[in-house]
């Protein structure tokens, strides 16, 4: 077989198919010996501590293979999702924005991790970097922008509209996406914008979605009425 095709067929190899060669591997040893069970548990992985091969093999009356079956099961039920922020694909990136103007910011993302993204996912501000000392509770904890359940090492394009602040300057934003029961998991997205009279990105923005005729774009759900969408108070959203 050539050196390249087993490579590839390596890494097709699934998490239950190491599991299983794991379990063919200790059915036939035939040991009593404590330390030398805790050193063979401990081979299934570099995270595998001596505390931990010891729990699990007691837990099992000291039966490797049943051990190493309770392991890889207990660590199937505790994987956490994961995101990796590939690139900030913000139309007019880079370009000074007028103040109080609505813009839309846009990010891809990907499922880095071993576990798809559950339903109820959803991306929200995190924090204004210059107030995070000062655990002050703001008032825009409501505003989520839900995302796709994406599975693992598949992509999502998530988009976000602000207004920007009525002052000039250079502003930021902090940004997290989380589970439905709100816990946090990834990269931090950190966006930058600068506020100026001559800003140019909302007309880019404008120009860019006439020539589009349509964009897979993820609608907020919040707790304002209808009627004022996205409507923070500048000095709320941006640091």
């Amino acid at each position: 077989m050539d050196p390249t095709d087993e490579e590839a067929s390596a890494n097709q190899l699934s998490s239950d198919d190491i599991e299983q060669n794991f379990l063919t591997q200790f059915s036939s040893m035939v040991t009593t010996d404590k330390e030398e069970l805790i050193h063979q548990f401990q081979s299934i992985g570099e995270n595998v501590n001596y505390s931990t091969a010891t729990f699990f093999l007691d837990m099992t009356n000291w039966n490797l293979q049943a051990a190493v079956g309770c392991y890889f099961d207990f660590m199937a039920q505790n994987r956490q999702p994961s995101m990796k922020l590939l690139n900030d694909i913000t139309v007019g990136k880079g370009e000074k924005i007028t103040p109080n103007t609505a813009i839309k910011l846009t990010w891809l993302l990907q499922n880095n991790g071993e576990v798809a993204w559950p339903s109820g996912t959803y991306v929200s501000l995190r924090q204004i970097p210059n107030l995070r000392e000062q655990n002050i509770p703001l008032s825009y904890e409501d505003l989520k922008y839900y995302v796709p359940a994406v599975l693992p090492n598949d992509t999502a394009t998530v988009s976000v509209q602000l207004v920007s602040p009525s002052t000039v300057g250079l502003f930021e934003t902090v940004w997290s996406i989380y589970t439905p029961s709100g816990i946090s998991f990834g990269d931090n997205i950190i966006s930058r914008i600068e506020v100026s009279a001559d800003g140019t990105m909302a007309v880019t923005q404008q120009f860019s979605h006439l020539q589009t005729s349509s964009t897979a774009e993820l609608n907020p759900q919040q707790s304002a009425p209808e009627s004022q969408p996205n409507q923070l108070d500048d000095s709320e959203m941006w640091g």
